[in-house]
């Protein structure tokens, strides 16, 4: 039976597939030998807990990350590693969505094993043990406020989108406290005069070690995608407009998370690193860094948490001088951004299931409309363009604005000021909105399990949603083979020019159309560029 089983094998795999079924699949990586698991096929391979740097602790506790150091013998790859250190907000976040569809019972659980040690990428290939096999490669960065999430989320499951011709990588890297905190003694022991951003040092080195590395499992280097949703398309942005980033990735695709100036100067977040020093007591001693690296990492996490909730800290991204040199908005808009073809777009109701960023007004027009004067002198144009005529419209009203005010328009930017600089853009809206969530609309991370091919057990599924699947997958992944995400079979996907104003809607309906609220969209680029006026 053992001999007829390899006979087939050796009928039935094409001649340059150099694989034997019983053997486990093995790469070297960083100089040493991983050995992962089959997610299929023979060629089907996933290799999961791969460290790309060395842990962050103890004294490399906001530092930039250092390369991972060989280990010896062959080292397991068939378990996710740890992830960074964060809350469980993402948790109930779900279970908030799954209540318009009356399934909150139904969002499993995700345990969560935390840790500083989390440097880690998972990678998904069907090409394993194929000697002709080159692929393209995409780079997920998850989202989550740059204070949670994991590239080892279910919804991030590789497998499908790989079998669509891809080699997949999702990633960890460093949050909240941990990855974007600053320090005027952070900014002092570093040779680069900055500190923060080590949650975007980490997927720049993480990005480097697909460089180095990702031949060895069927990728192509000269092809890598970044892409990513939410606070990882932010940090995308970011690194487009990073000096460090040249060479590292040769297509962009940014899904619901493109804020064009939404940063912060290094003073401001040296000044909320000092509020959580002062916090923890470790600014009384001499030597307040050792103080601070000596806490435990709860602790840390516990005290910048209700900081953040009291509005005494923020996160995220900073113009330190180094990573980001100046305000991502006015580097694109100045035609400095890093030049390759950019695939971007947005939800066409976000704002649904993020109401807790949200602004607080009494929810009269009364007060709609006192709101409505921080914008002055847009503010009668945009109460037309967002009118509500009695208290019930208020809601709606408020959420349209805010959804295009902070994903819809600075999408269109990013693509106007790419396409401006002679480089293919791709603008899309995902629009679809499944049965019985009619009062979430397209919520934000609606559109990552048609992306992912992935599935949730607490939302409603109909034929169209398999084949939105399909669509998207083929569009992302022809992206990431070749800049340009049409191909024969699909909806042709028109590139954006500035003129044209071009967009995909991707929802129930698949189809092109011009002009995606172009009057509320040059308001809110004139915005733009007063608020980068302000900053640093």
């Amino acid at each position: 039976m053992r001999f007829v089983f390899q006979t087939f094998l050796a009928i039935a795999l094409p001649t340059d597939v150099m694989v034997v079924q019983a053997k486990p699949p093995e790469a070297k990586a960083e100089g040493e030998m991983i050995v992962g698991a089959r997610f299929g096929a023979p060629t089907e391979a996933v290799f999961k807990g791969v460290p790309y740097a060395a842990p962050p602790l103890g004294s490399l506790r906001w530092r930039p990350p250092e390369r991972h150091s060989p280990r010896s013998g062959t080292q397991s790859a068939r378990d996710f590693g740890a992830v960074c250190v964060q809350t469980d907000r993402l948790t109930l976040w779900s279970k908030s969505i799954a209540q318009a569809f009356g399934t909150a019972d139904k969002v499993p659980a995700e345990p969560l094993t935390v840790s500083e040690d989390c440097l880690y990428l998972n990678i998904w290939t069907t090409s394993w043990g194929v000697k002709s096999a080159a692929q393209p490669v995409m780079v997920w960065i998850h989202g989550g406020s740059n204070l949670n999430g994991a590239g080892s989320s279910p919804l991030y499951d590789g497998a499908a989108l790989a079998r669509r011709g891809v080699v997949v990588v999702t990633i960890n890297y460093r949050l909240g406290v941990f990855g974007f905190m600053a320090h005027p003694a952070l900014t002092a022991e570093s040779p680069n005069h900055s500190s923060g951003n080590y949650g975007l040092l980490d997927q720049i080195e993480a990005l480097r070690w697909v460089q180095r590395n990702i031949k060895a499992f069927g990728g192509d280097p000269t092809r890598v995608t970044a892409f990513g949703e939410s606070a990882g398309a932010i940090d995308i942005i970011g690194l487009m407009a990073s000096p460090l980033s040249k060479g590292l990735f040769h297509r962009v695709i940014a899904e619901s998370g493109p804020p064009m100036g939404a940063v912060q100067t290094l003073s401001d977040a040296e000044e909320a690193g000092k509020r959580v020093s002062k916090a923890l007591g470790a600014d009384a001693g001499a030597d307040p860094l050792r103080a601070l690296r000596d806490r435990p990492a709860a602790e840390l996490l516990a005290t910048a948490d209700r900081l953040l909730l009291a509005g005494q800290y923020s996160n995220g991204p900073i113009i330190d001088g180094w990573v980001l040199t100046a305000v991502p908005g006015r580097v694109f808009d100045s035609g400095r951004a890093l030049p390759v073809p950019l695939l971007i777009g947005s939800n066409a109701l976000e704002m649904t299931s993020l109401r807790f960023y949200m602004p607080r007004f009494e929810r009269t027009v009364e007060g709609y409309q006192g709101w409505l004067k921080q914008f002055g002198p847009a503010a009668g144009k945009i109460g037309e363009l967002y009118p509500a005529t009695g208290p019930a419209a208020v809601e709606p009203a408020s959420l349209r604005l805010m959804t295009d005010l902070t994903f819809t328009c600075p999408s269109r930017f990013a693509a106007r000021a790419v396409a401006k600089a002679g480089h293919p853009v791709y603008l899309y809206q995902f629009t679809r909105v499944l049965p019985g969530g009619e009062s979430m609309g397209a919520y934000h991370a609606a559109e990552l399990g048609y992306v992912f091919g992935t599935k949730l057990v607490w939302l409603p599924r109909e034929k169209v949603d398999d084949e939105l699947t399909t669509i998207m997958g083929q569009y992302w992944t022809q992206f990431a083979a070749t800049g340009d995400p049409n191909r024969s079979g699909l909806p042709t996907w028109p590139a954006y020019s500035v003129t044209r104003d071009e967009h995909q809607e991707l929802g129930s309906r698949v189809m092109s159309g011009t002009g995606l609220n172009r009057e509320a969209c040059d308001v809110v680029d004139q915005g733009l560029r007063a608020q980068w006026g302000k900053e640093q």
